[in-house]
């Protein structure tokens, strides 16, 4: 039910949803969801952290399966998602501007996400990288979301490559 909300609030923006949309898009009734989320606020915050959490758990699938570092780190950083994921993300990044609750959940991603590449770098100062990483990837989401024909879903990860290979030293591709 979370991830089918999630889609509307992507369609729609967090502002614009109601439980009548979520309601619709679900088969759940507007009651029931009223009575398992209390307000509106609190079912896009359940919302934002389980796409949160999901993004987590694809990612850790896909690193259970590598051993390499670069490919490892690849793998986290390339997780761009599909559409729906990047506009989640930004609806949260709005949302938290205005809301210490949402704006707590996403500082504290914003920590697993560091750690988590931090974690698979082996050269330089792996936290510093990460933070310059971790920027990239925020750059490149705002583009890709608005549909700009210059940098579109392959050249942000193009992009993000290049720049990963860049910061630990490795031959770019070119």
């Amino acid at each position: 039910m979370l991830a089918a909300a999630g889609e509307v609030v992507a369609a729609r923006g967090a502002d614009a949803t109601r439980f009548t949309d979520v309601s619709a898009a679900t088969g759940v009734g507007v009651s029931t969801l009223q009575y398992y989320f209390g307000t509106r606020e609190d079912m896009l915050i359940a919302v934002f952290r389980h796409a949160a959490e999901r993004d987590f758990a694809l990612v850790g699938e896909r690193l259970a399966t590598l051993t390499d570092p670069w490919e490892r780190l690849l793998a986290i950083a390339t997780h761009l998602g599909n559409d729906t994921t990047w506009r989640l993300w930004v609806e949260s990044w709005r949302w938290a501007s205005r809301d210490a609750e949402v704006r707590a959940d996403v500082l504290r991603d914003y920590t697993r996400w560091r750690e988590l590449l931090a974690g698979n770098i082996t050269t330089g100062d792996p936290m510093r990288t990460a933070r310059q990483i971790l920027a990239l990837i925020d750059g490149l989401a705002l583009p890709v979301v608005l549909g700009d024909p210059a940098i579109d879903r392959a050249a942000a990860r193009d992009l993000l490559e290049d720049a990963l290979a860049r910061l630990l030293g490795r031959p770019a591709a070119l």
